[in-house]
């Protein structure tokens, strides 16, 4: 019984959390894509490029994280750094294969602390329950007195108005 137990666990467990960071590689690309035809076509101006680019991460990290946490709600922070680390890691091979070279400077920590820490933020957000509001039904004692009489208009203290 434990033998199925792990593989059920260990083999969905990692195709939701490679399908969230397909979803999150995903939604960076689009975002990419999106500022480059800003970049291109408009008067944008290229400072705006970096934030751009950490802007991209935030959202296609967030995105990840969140699928990662919801489907995962018992183990919704490990599911979800995991899901920024793998992120991290993809996106650092990608940009090391489209330079053709490997280097880690002071923007690939930058980069990846903020995954981890977006990673961290989805997943508290991501398993937030929406309780119905209880709304005292008992009111504060003004208005108990006064009551609308269904053919007499209103009574103060067993009086008419």
């Amino acid at each position: 019984m434990e033998e199925n137990y792990n593989s059920v666990v260990s083999s969905g467990y990692f195709k939701g959390i490679l399908k969230a960071v397909l979803v999150s590689l995903t939604v960076t690309l689009i975002i990419l894509f999106l500022t480059a035809l800003l970049l291109c076509f408009t008067d944008f101006p290229e400072v705006y490029t970096f934030p751009s680019a950490i802007a991209a991460t935030v959202l296609g990290v967030f995105s990840g994280s969140s699928v990662a946490a919801k489907k995962n709600r018992s183990n919704s922070l490990l599911s979800a750094l995991l899901t920024a680390f793998l992120y991290a890691v993809i996106s650092f091979i990608i940009g090391s294969i489209l330079e053709r070279r490997v280097m880690f400077t002071l923007n690939t920590a930058l980069f990846a602390a903020i995954a981890l820490l977006t990673a961290a933020i989805a997943s508290i957000l991501a398993n937030r329950t929406k309780n119905p509001k209880n709304y005292n039904k008992s009111s504060s004692g003004i208005f108990d007195k006064i009551r609308k009489k269904s053919g007499g208009g209103y009574r103060f203290n067993s009086r008419k108005l």
